[in-house]
């Protein structure tokens, strides 16, 4: 994997080689995805609840769904909730599974949306997944499950136990740590990203695996920077190799480090929790 990790000193001769911004069919916070239009991104999950749609009550053990910000529409006026969004595998469009819209995604890329664990587990045992998804008034119950099966019915109730098996926990740790830049559009986790997503390097001594239960890839992480008191939201999509970050370190998106500070700064004191 090549790696450009920015230093003070290599700054400058990297500043020039921006990426083109990810597509999205609306730019604001305001907007709202339009029904039946097909929006291209990716599925992560969430275990917190923002509390963006005050009249639904929802659990996580619920197929349920969050949309990002930029699709969300108005917290206090016209948004998706209470709509539901139909979603397939980027590689197999075919099968569908529905979801019903109760929350926002702050953290989520333009076109991605969050899912509860029991949502992706429907389709996958990934916690990052490439999607195709449109928003639907109704939901199609048809293709949130398949069909039961009498003779089959204690067979099919003991999946939905797999939460039950070990994951890293979601804590409110504070770590801290050197944070950097780099220039990378595919990591470890593969899949592409845009310098001018809110992602992440996580440092290899605790990314963990690259796929499964025990991966970081998909986890979300807030971060603030010392002297500042402004904090962003970013995604881990990549691996930052430990001969370049240490334990508590991250590599940041440009433009995610320029929340913080110009990139010709090349390093700064982070401190961060995953969320």
């Amino acid at each position: 994997m090549a790696r450009f990790t920015a230093l003070f000193l290599m700054g400058a001769s990297l500043m020039g080689v921006m990426s083109a911004p990810a597509s999205s069919s609306s730019s604001s916070s305001k907007g709202m995805a339009k029904l039946n239009t097909q929006y291209k991104g990716y599925a992560t999950t969430f275990d917190d609840k923002r509390s963006a749609c005050p009249g639904i009550k929802y659990s996580f053990s619920e197929p349920v769904a969050a949309v990002n910000t930029a699709l969300f529409g108005n917290k206090k006026g016209t948004n998706v909730c209470g709509k539901y969004v139909k979603v397939s595998l980027r590689n197999k469009p075919s099968k569908t599974y529905t979801y019903r819209v109760v929350d926002i995604c702050h953290g989520c890329d333009k076109n991605s949306i969050d899912l509860s664990k029991v949502g992706m587990r429907k389709f996958s045992k990934k916690s990052i997944e490439a999607i195709n998804w449109k928003l639907v008034n109704s939901s199609d119950k048809s293709s949130q499950k398949p069909k039961p099966k009498p003779t089959k019915t204690a067979v099919v109730a003991k999946p939905t136990k797999t939460s039950s098996k070990p994951s890293i926990s979601h804590t409110s740790k504070v770590y801290h740590g050197r944070g950097t830049w780099f220039s990378d559009t595919t990591g470890s986790c593969g899949v592409r990203f845009s310098q001018s997503d809110m992602i992440a390097a996580l440092n290899q001594d605790q990314m963990g695996a690259y796929s499964g239960s025990r991966s970081r890839c998909g986890d979300k992480i807030r971060v603030k920077a010392k002297g500042s008191s402004a904090s962003v939201i970013v995604r881990v999509v990549d691996t930052c190799p430990s001969r370049y970050c240490k334990h508590g370190a991250l590599d940041l998106s440009r433009a995610a480090f320029q929340k913080f500070a110009p990139m010709s700064k090349g390093v700064l004191e982070l401190e961060w929790s995953f969320v």
